[in-house]
Parts: C-alpha cells; structure tokens; sequence
C-alpha cells in the first residue's frame, strides 16, 4: 500500500534546534565483586563453568548506545546526584493487556468497562511480596528505596554515581553530544539479584543522553494593526467567542483557510462542532516540558473570545523554574511549543478544562523526569485526553525508559485515559536532528503500542472544496515508518502489514504554511504577546486530543463510555468503513534526510489512517457496548490460576474488611473482590471459576460463596470433618452489583481463594462441552505415564488434545485431579505445558495416606499437553470431563440450591446408583440442557470409598469424581453432561450420605 521514494537532492531540515521475592543479603551486598568477576571470565570459561545460582546477579535490559555524532569524554564523577527509578513489571503483563484490548474492542462484552481511579494497583500493579523483595535488594545493595509510586510500578532511588555503580555493577562515562552538550551514561546494563530482576523492567535515571524536543516548526510573526512592538500583554481587546479570530488575523492581510486555519474553519473542514461550549464536561490534559506563558495564553483567549480553565500541575519542578526559552528556534522565544498546544486546544474545545503538566525544561529534563510527568498525568487520572508533543527518536531512548513508558500508558488504557502523540517532523529519518543520522526511524511516544501517533498533513481551502496531502515542506515532513524496538500491533493487522509497529495511526493539519494561528513571547521583539503562524505534528496532535474531546462529549459517548485508548477501534473502522470514518490522505510523502514513505489510499506510514472525520470517529468509539443472549456467558481461562485472598498472610485486593493474617472465624464473612481483581475486567462479569482451599481447620465445618448484594444461599462449596485440615474444592459462583464474592465458613479456619477464570456474556470467550468421564492419567497402573513409581516433587507431561475426546481446536480443559497414597503434605498444581508454574494450587493434602480429589479447568498449551506439579509424593489420576473452545454451549448461572442430601431420607448404598432429576427443578428449564455444574458432596462416609457421576442413559465410567477414606466429608465441583431424560446418575462403591448442589447449567 505504500511505496519508498527518494529524498529530494540536497534537502535538509531547517532544525529548530506473584512470587516470593526474598533477596540474600549476603549476595546482594557482593554484587559488584561477583559482576567484575563474571565480566573477567573468557567465554571459553564461562561455557565450561558451573550454572549460576538462582540468586546470581542478573544484567536488566542492555546498556545505552553512545549517541551518533557523540564522543566519550571521561569518567563521570563519582560524587554526582542521580534520581532513579527502578520499574517494576505489573504481576500479570498479558492479563493486562488482554483487558486492555477488551476494554477497548466495539463488540467485546467488556468494551468501555474502564478500571476506576486508584484500581490499577490491586488489579495489575505487583503483588506486595514484589515490591517487598525488590526493595531489600536495592537496601543490600547499599540504597535506600523510596515510597512506591501509588500504581505500585515505580520505586524511586537517591544514589550517587559510585553508589550506583556499585549497587547494579556498572561504570559511567561522560559524552559531548552533538550539539556540545555533556551528559552522562551507564557502561553496562544494571543488574540486581536474579530472583529481584525477574520482577524489574529497567532501571531509569542511569543515564541523561535523551532530549526530548518539541515538534514544532518555526513560528511566522504576523504583522497586523495590532501588532506593535512593546504592546502590553492585555492589548488584545476581549471579545464574545465566534468561530473567527480579531483582527491581528484578520487585518493581517493573511487568509484564513489557505495561510492559517482559524479554529472555526478547522473545525468545520474536520466535522468537529464549533461553538464556546465544545467539549463541556471533559478535562484535556497536556505534557509540557517548559514554562506557559500565562500572558500568551490571555492574549490568545481574548482574541477568540473564550474563557476556557487552564490550571497548572508541577512534577520535579515548580512553577517558573524552568529556563525561559520554549523553543530552540531562538533563545528568544518563551513557551512556544506550550503556546501551540494549550491554544489550540482552546480554540477546538473552548468548553473542556485544559491541565497543563509541566516538568523541568527540555534542556535540563533527565528520563526520570520525563517519567515522573507522565505517570503523574496517568495515576492523577483526572484527564481523559492526554497530548503529548514531545518526544525523541527511538534509537536514542534507553530500552529501560521505553518500558517504563509502555506500562504507564498501558495504565492510561485501562484506566480509559487516550493518549496523543506527535509523530515528529523530520520524515522517515526521526533521528536527523539529534545525531545527524539519515537512517529510518520513529518517534518515542508516538511509536508506543498504547499510544495513538499522529502525523502531519498540509490543507488547502475550506468545506467540501478542502484538500488535504502529506505534509513535507520548509525541511519538515511527517514523522513515520516502522518502529526497531516493538512488536507488530494486533490492532494494525490486515491494515498496517508491516514487521514492527508502523507509525503513525493517523494525521491532521501540520503544515506551517497553512498553520495554527497563536500568541507567543519573543522578548527581542516585545514585552508582551505577539501573534504568529506555526505548524508541526505539534499542532496534529492536539487537533485530534481536541476530537477526541468532542467524541467524549457526545450524546453516544455519554451513552456508551468515553473513548479511552482508542486504536483498536480505529483500526477496526479501518477495515470496515474506511470512507466514512477517515479522511483519507493519498499523495505526499515524507522524505527529508533520505529515503522514505509514500502516502497512498488506505493506512500509510506517513498519515496513518489519515484525518479526522468527527461523525466517523463518534461511530467507530463511541459504540454500543456488546451484548449476548440473556444469561449465557462464555468461557475466559487465566493463563494460571491467581491467588485473590491468603488469610495467613492478608493478601485480599485491598478490601478492608478481609482478615488480615488473621483466621476467619466461624460465621465469618470475607469480600473477594472478583472484577478489576488479576487481570479479569472491572466490570461485566457473569460468574467466576474459584478454587477455594481451607487450611488449618478447627473442626468440622463447610465454606459458602456467592455473589455480593445476594441473598447468602443454605448451600456448601467447600466441606470437611475434623481439625487439622487442608482441603480445597473448585466451585464456580455467579458474580453480580458490585463485582465481589462473599465467602462465608461455618467453623474457624484459614482460607485461600484462587481463580482460574471467569464468565462473562457475549460470545468473545470460550464454549463448553461435557465428555463422558475418561481416565487420562493413572500413575498407579502407568496409564498416561511409563512408570508406576510415586511422584515427587516434578511435573508430569499429561497429553490432553487428541486423547479421551479432546479434539484439537480446545483452549481448555476440565480435569479431575485425584492425589491418593500421599506421603506427608502436599498439593498439585495444574498449568499449561510450556508456560512458568503458578503459585497457587489446584489440590492440597495434609496428611500421608490421603485420598483426595478436585476438578480444574486449566488452559492447554501450545503443545496440547498440560502440566501437573506434584509438591512433595503422592499417585496422580487425571480424568477428563469436558473442555472448551470457540463451539460448545454457554453457561447461565442460578441461584444456588439443594438438589439432594440423602441425611433427610437414606444413604447411598455400597454399589448403588441413584438417578437424579435435574432438569426442570430449581430455575434449570426443562428442556435444551447439556450439562449442569453441581457441588457434590460426600459425608458420613462409612469406609473407603470413590463416587462416579455420569448422564443418565449412558455407560457407567471408569473414572471418579470423589474419593474418600472413613468418616470424612468432602466435596467437589462437577460439571457433567445431563441424559436426555434430563437426569444425572451417581454411583458409590461405599456406603455414604450425599448431597447435591446445582450452581448452573449449560445449554
């Protein structure tokens, strides 16, 4: 779709110049030694030396390049100040992106089901262990961590360059830029004890080679009848808002639509509405790294006639700190790139509020500044649209603050914040300015998956006579092409058919001929304001912040959930209805320095998807929300089960009222916050599959769960007869209000809950289908396995696609684990093969000679097996009874209720069956059923014993569902297809008391 076409001859830019984190003191302290160490051994040697301990320091990321055009110039001295961060992965990175491509997608059930303010911590941020853990690494490192920033990502570190290099193992260097600047950068990539590093993205603050510019062009003074130098800065007679400028435009001899574009005619070439109340409702914010000039702005609403709220917001710095030139056009100039953005915006959503986030001056600004405005705009969350004209190229940013960024913005999008960014102004050759390097390269943010990167485009004329092209003139063009750094974007797919993420995902007006008309501050010509034209991506940027605003505000949005990240629906409209959600911009291209992009009808890497169509953008991001059949809801797997509430420990998502390290007590009640929690969306969650497990009973007693604001049912999911215990049961539990699920035991224990997926309505998730019981794996007879030796402490391979009617397109599948002839305490965890064990399990024992056994539903791996860890010696029998995958039935949740406890009549005798009707009784109808999800439990057991359950009408299996030894009670979860006289048989070959609870069906 797109072609590469030489550069002009001779053109240059006019540059404007969850785990256990314990760390091992002890290692930690030697750090440096042992990393001098390893650095001294050959490669011969190290190939021939020992495998490094798990706690062997571990190099993060790689260290950064020496800048082309750069020279090393020394050491940098020892005694120098350096502010670090050190970045921490979120605890589960693809259930974070997996909800925010949810939250983002038209059609998905989850579609504009943002997290709340402040959620971002419990739902994704690291678990307390982790930060725990990466804190007493730095401390046995010689640092002193700070407070962990408020979404849990970021741990700030005061250090001096010696400190440093002995804390993470590695030298610095001073480098003179090519624009005579001195900076300082890190000879190695940092390290830290390798059980800490695992949970570190990068350290940031170890070097300051970056310089973020504005992309900008050179301003235009205008010269009109106001335009007298010395003018005070309130000269500008106010006036009443209209789509029109005052006369310093107007008069200036200049036309409006073919040498600058008011607000008004912008507006109206783009479909945006215009008028003093745009955008009412909404709160824009922007990233500045120099100081407003507070009179320019004035000047600026004056003459539009606005009065639109621009407050300010401080990060590392203070208000009027910064150094005074905005613009490295000339040192004259104060605020310019602020100007561009601020008014801009003021003229397209006069009604929004303007939050203008300002760091320290770009000249002075370090990556940990940039940072700390960034994840400052984002955890404040008081913006919904956030612009950013800033940026540098990709080549120059150090991998540690790229990732930093990524996991920010990933924040932005769950939260629901759109992120804009200016793709830059030097063509394909992002890099040019900085190193003087012609090779093809993108802007950082504007190339960040979770950012929307917006190109440049020149105009010409007004309403339906108005044309558009790429823009490249003045030594400036459209910043674009292919990323070196990230992964091609699922979204791009069948749009963008490149390698690596493209850029940009869309354009608007750019051009400095045919620019934005501010006020600025040029102290060599006045004392006060000036008007003049400029352009950039600069001005692109905004101009889309300023849609989206609109978008926001409009009825459908208001309706339907504001924009949020907004480029999976972009690229969605992109391959449905092109014509009327874009503007399509098919001529210019972006070569400056060299080689680039062609612009051509469709997605190109130099405007994207092209310009703004207001209507068009409503349609594609402010659809309705997905819907499914009432009641059905389909299956998400967790890629491993997530622990939710420990009571040993207090881990509980930050509810309150969960015990803390304390036991719940007999009558107890414990919130479980399900939405929002472990990666499972924040809302729009039917039902949730929960392993729960009560350890250290005081005696007999069960555990009830069910959905918060529901009437607590006489039901059990969880039982057990006597103290001492550990025993869990999956059990899947309707969630509804609020998103949490209360659980309730009847006698003091210990509890822990764990989820391995949820439900919810709409058919983006995975459907199920009932097998009839099949033994896949018995380690007593070497089925399944080639040994029939106990196991202990390894995982075994269990192949699953292909065998026991699991066809090759399941996702996941239903087992039902056994552990028998155990010796001492144990548990099972099953996850899928290939992937890195989870911490929580799915089968626990206390005591040798156990019998015990429990369904899960586990995702399968890549290569159709699923693994099973036994943690300490036990038999494992794995029997399968069902699966999912993108055909089945879906699950309709009721109201939990009895179904049969033989107490009240006669046990089940030895070798009897029992015929249960299941159809037609407690809210599962009576016909179209293919398989109920029950609590079955045993008690009373009068010796050893196994259950089976199976449709009735069918073939008794040889596999169970229970097994027990005398007087216990215990319980498990079941989901079992229904015979088509809607009844479900149960067989016991030992005498025992049973009881049936129906929590759901399918259909």
């Amino acid at each position: 779709m797109t072609r590469m076409v030489q550069a002009a001859p001779g053109r240059r830019r006019r540059v404007a110049g969850e785990g256990d984190t314990r760390v091992r003191g002890a290692v930690a302290s030697t750090l440096a030694v042992a990393l001098l160490a390893t650095a001294a051994v050959s490669a011969s040697a190290a190939g021939a030396a020992a495998a490094p301990r798990p706690d062997a320091p571990k190099r993060i990321g790689t260290a950064p390049r020496v800048p082309a055009g750069a020279s090393v110039v020394g050491a940098t001295t020892p005694g120098t100040t350096l502010h670090l961060s050190v970045h921490l992965s979120p605890r589960d990175p693809k259930a974070l992106s997996d909800f925010v491509t949810a939250v983002s997608t038209p059609g998905d059930p989850q579609y504009h089901h943002y997290l709340a303010k402040g959620q971002f911590a419990s739902a994704f941020g690291p678990t307390r262990d982790t930060i725990a853990g990466v804190s007493q690494a730095l401390r046995a490192a010689g640092l002193r961590p700070g407070k962990v920033s408020s979404d849990g990502l970021a741990i700030p570190v005061t250090a001096t360059v010696a400190q440093a290099s002995h804390a993470f193992g590695t030298g610095f260097k001073n480098v003179r830029l090519r624009n005579g600047t001195t900076r300082f950068l890190n000879t190695a990539a940092p390290a830290l004890p390798a059980d800490a590093a695992a949970s570190v993205t990068g350290i940031v603050g170890l070097s300051n080679v970056s310089t973020l510019v504005g992309h900008h062009s050179a301003v235009r003074h205008v010269s009109g009848p106001a335009s007298v130098a010395g003018r005070s800065p309130r000269a500008v007679a106010p006036r009443t808002y209209t789509p029109a400028l005052c006369a310093d435009f107007t008069g200036s001899g200049l036309s409006d639509g073919t040498d600058y574009y008011s607000p008004g005619k912008l507006a109206g070439n783009y479909g945006m509405t215009s008028s003093a109340t745009a955008g009412a409702g909404q709160t824009v914010a922007v990233f500045e790294l120099e100081n407003v000039d507070d009179a320019s702005i004035a000047a600026y609403q004056s003459c539009v006639g606005t009065s639109t709220s621009v407050s300010h917001v401080y990060a590392d710095t203070t208000a009027g700190s910064g150094a005074a030139a905005g613009s490295t056009v000339d040192g004259s100039l104060v605020g310019v790139e602020a100007a561009l953005d601020i008014e801009d915006l003021i003229g397209l959503v006069p009604g929004a509020s303007i939050i203008d986030y300002q760091g320290p001056d770009a000249s002075s600004a370090t990556d940990q500044n940039v940072l700390d405005v960034y994840q400052k705009m984002v955890t404040d969350d008081r913006a919904q649209v956030i612009s950013t004209s800033w940026g540098l190229c990709e080549a120059v940013q150090s991998s540690a603050n790229a990732n930093a960024e990524s996991t920010i913005f990933a924040e932005a999008a769950a939260q629901g914040q759109s992120v804009v960014a200016a793709s830059g102004d030097s063509g394909s050759s992002d890099c040019a300015p900085a190193t003087g390097s012609s090779a093809a390269a993108v802007d950082d943010p504007a190339s960040q998956p979770y950012v929307t990167g917006v190109g440049g485009t020149t105009m010409n004329g007004s309403g339906t006579a108005a044309t558009q092209a790429a823009w490249n003139s003045d030594g400036g063009a459209s910043g674009g092409g292919v990323s070196t750094r990230w992964s091609p974007a699922v979204y791009q797919g069948g749009v963008a058919t490149t390698s690596k993420r493209a850029v940009p995902d869309v354009s608007a007006l750019a051009d400095p001929s045919a620019g934005y008309p501010i006020y600025y501050l040029d102290t060599s010509q006045s004392s006060g304001p000036v008007p003049g034209i400029i352009g950039g991506t600069s001005g692109a940027a905004p101009t889309w912040a300023a849609a989206i605003v609109q978008a926001n505000a409009s009825s459908a949005c208001q309706a339907n959930g504001r924009v949020g990240f907004l480029n999976d629906a972009l690229y969605k409209a992109g391959r449905a209805d092109y014509p009327g959600a874009f503007w399509d911009v098919t001529s210019g291209n972006n070569s400056v320095y060299a080689t680039g992009y062609s612009a051509a009808a469709g997605y190109d890497e130099v405007t994207g998807l092209g310009a703004p169509r207001e209507q068009g953008l409503i349609d594609s991001v402010c659809a309705a929300r997905g819907t499914a059949a009432t009641g059905a809801a389909t299956f998400h797997p967790l890629a491993t089960p997530k622990r939710l509430l420990d009571t040993r420990n207090g881990t509980g998502w930050g509810l309150s009222s969960v015990p803390t390290k304390h036991v719940l007590v007999s009558g107890g009640t414990a919130p479980v916050r399900i939405e929002g929690a472990a990666g499972i969306p924040s809302s729009g969650v039917t039902a949730v599959v929960l392993n729960l497990t009560a350890t250290g009973t005081t005696g007999g007693g069960h555990l009830t769960a069910w959905a918060d604001g529901t009437t607590k049912p006489s039901t059990s999911n969880l039982n057990w007869s006597d103290p001492g215990r550990t025993i869990a049961a999956s059990t899947t539990v309707k969630v509804a209000g609020d998103g949490i699920v209360n659980v309730s035991t009847s006698s003091a224990t210990h509890v822990i809950v764990d989820v391995q997926g949820y439900y919810t309505s709409g058919t983006g998730g995975a459907r199920h289908t009932a097998l009839k019981p099949y033994r896949l794996l018995d380690t007593r007879h070497a089925v399944g396995i080639s040994t029939t030796s106990k196991i202990s402490d390894k995982a075994i391979s269990l192949k699953v696609r292909g065998h026991g009617g699991v066809p090759s397109g399941a996702t996941s599948v239903v087992l039902n684990l056994t552990a028998t002839q155990t010796s001492s305490s144990g548990y099972l965890e099953a996850y899928p093969e290939g992937t890195t064990r989870p911490t929580a399990s799915n089968l626990n024992w206390s005591a040798t000679g156990t019998t015990i056994a429990n369904m899960a539903v586990v995702p399968i791996g890549s290569d159709g097996n699923v693994s099973i860890f036994v943690r300490g010696t036990s038999h494992v029998i794995a029997d399968v009874s069902g699966y999912f995958s993108s055909s089945g039935t879906t699950l309709k949740t009721v109201t939990p209720s009895r179904l049969l406890d033989t107490r009240k009549t006669s046990a089940l005798g030895s070798g009897k069956t029992l015929a249960l009707q299941i159809s037609g009784r407690d809210g599962v109808p009576s016909t179209g059923v293919k398989a109920v999800v029950l609590t079955v439990t045993a008690t009373r057991t009068t010796g050893t014993g196994y259950l089976t359950v199976w449709a009735d009408g069918t073939s008794r299996p040889t596999a169970s569902n229970l097994n027990w030894v005398k007087g216990i009670s215990i319980a498990n979860q079941v989901m079992v297809p229904v015979g088509s006289n809607g009844k479900v048989d149960f067989y016991t070959n030992s005498t025992t008391d049973l009881i049936v609870d129906v929590a759901g069906y399918t259909s």
